[in-house]
C-alpha cells in the first residue's frame, strides 16, 4: 500500500499532459486508447497508474484525485479490481503473446455490466509480437462502451503503424532542468544531482535510480574496462563474458552515451554539452585516432545489439560482436585475433 501511494503522487512535469486529459474525461470525451510514449525515466508508468486509479475511484470529488478509501480504490490497491487488467510479458524481456490479448478481449469485464471504466494497461506495448498486436486491433477499432486501453512504450518505432494510428498519443519529454533539479535534489544524499541528470539525459526518475548504492562506481568501472579494451589490455571475449553477468541494457545505454560524447568532443566547439562531463578527459583519450564515421557506425551497432537483447540470440556472442566492431573501428581487432 505504501508503495502504491508513492506511485500515485503527481510528478510536476506531467501536469501539462494531465490537465487536458482530465478535462476531456469530464466532458465525456476521453479517448478509448492512449499511447504513452517517451524515453525511459520520465514516469510513463506512474502516469498510467495514476490515471487508472483516478478513473476507478468512485469518490474522487472536485480535486480529481483518488480518495484511497472507496471500494474502487481499495480493490485497485489490492490488485483485484475487476475493471482493471495489466497486460505484460510473463518474464522481463520476453514477448507479449497472442494468448494474453485473447484472454483480455474475451473477458466479460469488457462489457459494461457494473458501470464505470474497464481499463487495460499494456506495458511495454512494444513487447507485443505481431500476432498479439493484430489480435488487439479489433478491440481498438470497435471498443466496448467505457473501455480504455493504455499502451506504454519507450520504443514507439517498434509498434505497428496500425496500432499507433488508433491511439491518441501523449508525448513525454524531459522537464526543464530547474524543475527536474527541484524535484530530484531533496531526494539525494551526497550525490551531484546535476551530474545525474546529465547521465540520465534529463530524465528525473532515471537520474534518481542512478543515485542508488554503487551505480556511479559501476559506471566508472565499466568505462575503465572499455578504455582498457581500446588500449589492448583486455580481450573482447573476456570482457563480453564479464559484462553478460550485469545489467546489460543499462551498460549499453552508458556505452551509447560515451560514444555520443566522443562525437560531441570531435565535432563541436571548445565547450560541448556532454552526457558524461566528469569523464571528459578519459573519453577524449579513448577516441583519439578514431574517425567520426566509425563512431557513428558503432552507435548503430549499439542500437542493433540493444534491439536484440530480448531475442533468443546468444547474449555473450552479441556483446562480443559489438566489442569487435569497436576494435575494428580502432584498427586493433587484428592484434587480438592473432592471440586467440
Amino acid at each position: 500500500m505504501e508503495e502504491d501511494a508513492r506511485l500515485l503522487d503527481p510528478l510536476p512535469w506531467h501536469e501539462t499532459l494531465w490537465r487536458p486529459l482530465l478535462e476531456s474525461e469530464q466532458r465525456d470525451r476521453l479517448p478509448h486508447a492512449l499511447l504513452l510514449r517517451g524515453s525511459p525515466g520520465l514516469g510513463k508508468h506512474r502516469f498510467a497508474r495514476r490515471l487508472v486509479a483516478t478513473l476507478l475511484c468512485t469518490e474522487r470529488g472536485a480535486a480529481n484525485r483518488p480518495c484511497g478509501r472507496c471500494q474502487g480504490c481499495r480493490l485497485f490497491a489490492a490488485g483485484t479490481h475487476p475493471g482493471f487488467t495489466l497486460i505484460a510479458p510473463e518474464e522481463e524481456g520476453k514477448a507479449i503473446k497472442i494468448d494474453a490479448i485473447r484472454e483480455y478481449t474475451s473477458r466479460e469485464s469488457l462489457t459494461d455490466q457494473r458501470g464505470g471504466y474497464k481499463i487495460a494497461v499494456i506495458e511495454p506495448a512494444d513487447a507485443m509480437n505481431a500476432a498479439a498486436a493484430n489480435s488487439l486491433l479489433k478491440t481498438l477499432e470497435e471498443p466496448a462502451p467505457g473501455t480504455l486501453i493504455v499502451l506504454v512504450t519507450s520504443h514507439t518505432r517498434r509498434l505497428p503503424a496500425t496500432i499507433k494510428s488508433r491511439c491518441q498519443h501523449l508525448d513525454f519529454r524531459p522537464p526543464e532542468r530547474a524543475q527536474a533539479l527541484a524535484w530530484l535534489t531533496p531526494q539525494l544524499q551526497g550525490v551531484d544531482g546535476a551530474l545525474l541528470l546529465d547521465l540520465a539525459a534529463g530524465a528525473p526518475l532515471y537520474a534518481l535510480a542512478l543515485s542508488g548504492p554503487g551505480v556511479l562506481e559501476a559506471r566508472r568501472k565499466r568505462l575503465g574496462e572499455f578504455a582498457s579494451l581500446t588500449a589492448g589490455t583486455i580481450e573482447p571475449t573476456a570482457l563480453a563474458a564479464a559484462w553478460k553477468e550485469g545489467d546489460l541494457v543499462q551498460l549499453l545505454a552508458w556505452m551509447w552515451s560515451w560514444v555520443a560524447d566522443m562525437l560531441r568532443l570531435k565535432v563541436t566547439g571548445a565547450k560541448p554539452v556532454l552526457a558524461n562531463p566528469d569523464q571528459k578527459e578519459l573519453l577524449q583519450n579513448i577516441s583519439n585516432g578514431i574517425e567520426s564515421k566509425e563512431l557513428y557506425r558503432f552507435l548503430d551497432k549499439i542500437n542493433e545489439t540493444t534491439r536484440g537483447m530480448g531475442s533468443q540470440l546468444n547474449t555473450q556472442m552479441s556483446v562480443e560482436s559489438l566489442l569487435l566492431t569497436w576494435l575494428d573501428g580502432r584498427g586493433t581487432a587484428r592484434s587480438f585475433a592473432q592471440h586467440t
